[in-house]
């Protein structure tokens, strides 16, 4: 589970050695009052979704099952959004 602000996400690997992994994620806005989840977002959770990607990038970057050159374009993708976030702390 990654998050960021209200937004959540699960991530899933799936797979073996021989025949590959294979990622899937989901997003979902988390209730602060009640934890119920949903996939309806509002205009404020566009920065937490930048954010949230930023993790994304980095966690999936460190992965050694992913093949190098995505892993590559995934951590400088994840650097690029840092930069972003950073600015508006």
């Amino acid at each position: 589970m990654l998050g960021a602000g209200q937004l959540v996400s699960a991530v899933w690997k799936s797979g073996d050695e021989r025949a590959g992994w294979a990622y899937r994620f989901n997003i979902y806005r988390m209730s602060q009052r009640n934890g119920h989840v949903s996939q309806l977002f509002r205009p404020t959770d566009v920065q937490d979704l930048v954010k949230l990607c930023q993790v994304l990038a980095v966690t999936l970057s460190d992965d050694g099952c992913i093949p190098i050159e995505q892993r590559r374009l995934l951590a400088e993708l994840a650097a690029e959004l840092d930069t972003i976030t950073s600015k508006r702390n």
